[in-house]
């Protein structure tokens, strides 16, 4: 069955600007997924969880994570709509499918911006104490919202700059640990946490649970489906930014770890630091250097709000094109700008909510629950590969494992959720009865449309 590529405008017959080439939108993507971001505010949180068991947790993670990728970027360029994963459900599976995992990705969407922001808050106020840091990331985020809504171009050219100097500041930590490795090779494969004075080793249970905290850490090189509908050239080209962004991803946070826990001066002051990554970096750049990753952190953890806000503003305008609320909430969404060609009434309504977010939020709590969101969308485009598989789908890029990487990233995501809190796993589910509730009410189920 062949896929037609057809332009959607919005209610009031406008279109997205159609000007993204694919190194911008890799760049784009690539700033989504954060890998400073990664390194420097998720990572921590799995060394308090796992200890030295991190890096083993993110080699999983980074085998599942590329499995999804492929699969992503299969099925995604079949589908080239500015909903992303969720255009892909809703086409292949129906409506009221379509509808929950639209939920799920949008609530993704709504915290993952609050993190990055008073992430980049947080690193802003350590080399400048005098600042707050709940009033700055609110102001972080206004910022962020209105470059949003400017020209995807040029905000795209801005955001490849702004990934270049996010590199940097990965390669800079990188280099300065290897150049001051401390710590036998073998502690990369050991699973130790302190507790007081003394060393123990963490359970395999709680190994496995991680591995969602780190999913959410690769996570982002789905974003490059949500400018399909801005991005220049075919169809194949759409798979090849997905797995182009999700390597950029992964290996610039797979090799930082390894260094830097190689560079820990000391393994229990690395366990018991507050934030280990920063506890080595200080070790290895000394204060002055310090001062200006921390600056590289911050920028990067901007330029990542900047492209989360970029990608689910588009996921929202979507779904107001598809009809999927009240009539007025509908022609909200599909608002395109007159000069700019964007959603930016969609912007608009993100940047106030994770403005809102920001006064009220815990870093850590977002950061868990949201992972168990992620680790549900993984598992349902696999569904989705399978199922447009025996539809005979054609699919512009090809994944290099054939079905064995949407079985895969199946199998590992449902282990993944298995092994979750109850708590994150009852508000998730909460919010999907809701949804269903809502959609079985209130919206027609459709028929399914491959075509669509």
């Amino acid at each position: 069955m062949k896929n037609r590529d057809v332009s959607v405008s919005s209610a009031q017959g406008m279109h997205l600007s159609k000007t993204l080439n694919i190194v911008e939108t890799v760049s784009l993507a690539a700033s989504d997924i954060s890998p400073t971001s990664g390194v420097f505010l998720n990572m921590p949180v799995a060394i308090v969880m796992v200890g030295t068991g991190s890096f083993l947790v993110s080699l999983m993670a980074g085998i599942i994570a590329v499995c999804v990728a492929l699969t992503m970027a299969e099925v995604g360029s079949a589908f080239p709509k500015s909903g992303g994963i969720y255009s892909v459900i809703h086409r292949v599976m129906g409506k009221k499918i379509g509808f929950l995992a639209l939920v799920a990705y949008l609530v993704e969407g709504v915290f993952i911006p609050a993190v990055t922001s008073m992430g980049s808050a947080t690193y802003l106020a350590a080399v400048f104490p005098a600042l707050k840091v709940n009033l700055l990331a609110p102001a972080l985020m206004l910022i962020a919202m209105l470059i949003s809504i400017a020209n995807i171009s040029s905000t795209g050219k801005f955001t490849t700059f702004l990934l270049a100097l996010e590199l940097l500041v990965v390669l800079t930590i990188t280099v300065a640990c290897l150049l001051n490795l401390k710590q036998p090779v073998s502690v990369l494969f050991s699973t130790q946490v302190i507790h007081g004075n003394s060393f123990s080793n963490v359970s395999w249970p709680t190994i496995f649970s991680t591995i969602a905290v780190m999913l959410f850490s690769f996570n982002g090189f789905d974003s490059a489906l949500n400018f399909s509908e801005e991005m220049s050239g075919n169809q194949k080209s759409i798979g090849r930014s997905v797995f182009g962004a999700a390597s950029i991803g992964i290996i610039a946070q797979l090799i930082p770890l390894a260094v830097i826990l190689l560079a820990a001066p000391s393994l229990k002051g690395f366990l018991k630091s507050s934030n280990p990554i920063l506890y080595v970096s200080n070790d290895v750049l000394g204060p002055t250097m310090h001062d200006f990753l921390s600056l590289g952190i911050s920028l990067a953890m901007f330029a990542c709000t900047i492209s989360v806000l970029l990608q689910f503003s588009r996921v929202l305008y979507t779904s107001g094109r598809d009809n999927m609320w009240p009539k007025t909430i509908n022609h909200f969404l599909q608002s395109i700008h007159p000069k700019f060609k964007t959603p930016w009434k969609a912007t608009l309504f993100l940047g106030v909510v994770d403005i809102f977010l920001n006064f009220v939020s815990n870093l850590g709590d977002l950061i868990s629950f949201t992972s168990v969101l992620v680790v549900l969308l993984y598992a349902l485009i696999g569904i989705c590969d399978i199922i447009a598989r025996g539809k005979k789908v054609s699919f512009p890029y090809k994944n290099t494992f054939g079905i064995m990487a949407p079985i895969i990233t199946i199998v590992a995501s449902v282990y993944v959720l298995s092994r979750q809190t109850f708590i994150n796993l009852l508000i998730s589910l909460v919010i999907l009865a809701v949804s269903f509730i809502y959609v079985s009410l209130f919206k027609k189920a459709d028929t399914i449309d491959l075509n669509l």
